[in-house]
């Protein structure tokens, strides 16, 4: 399973990594892409990650880490890898009259068979479609 990314580039889960290497040997005292990557593989049994791919995390161009990358990654640092989740975005607001009102007004210019459609399209996901079909069906 892979985490989803949080900005679309990677810049999170860098930033992320870059606060705990600062943290683990210092601030400007971070070791080599190659040293990082045999680092990561002692710490973790001899299991690695390729320095390719760390490489990528680092500069942020890593879109999305697996579960196994993540659990090396928390082993590696001493963390959980909860550490390496993007927390989830912001909630999503319920409509106000605005928005109700403009909908509203944009469906009153649909044609009956384009608002049957949409009926249909929404008792699907509710799923009353079936039954409904069955109801309207000769």
């Amino acid at each position: 399973m892979s985490t989803p990314p949080a900005d679309g580039s990677g810049v999170w889960l860098a930033s992320q990594v870059w606060n705990l290497l600062e943290e683990k040997y210092g601030s400007g005292k971070v070791p080599s892409v190659r040293k990082l990557t045999q680092h990561i593989r002692d710490a973790n049994g001899g299991e690695k990650i390729s320095h390719g791919h760390v490489h990528n995390i680092l500069n942020g161009d890593a879109n999305n880490i697996t579960d196994k990358t993540r659990k090396m990654l928390a082993t590696f640092f001493g963390v959980s890898p909860s550490r390496f989740v993007p927390a989830a975005g912001p909630p999503v607001e319920e409509p106000g009259p605005e928005s109700v009102e403009a909908l509203a007004f944009r469906f009153s210019t649909l044609r009956p068979e384009e608002l049957a459609a949409i009926e249909k399209a929404l008792r699907m996901v509710k799923g009353e479609g079936d039954r409904q079909d069955r109801r309207e069906a000769p």
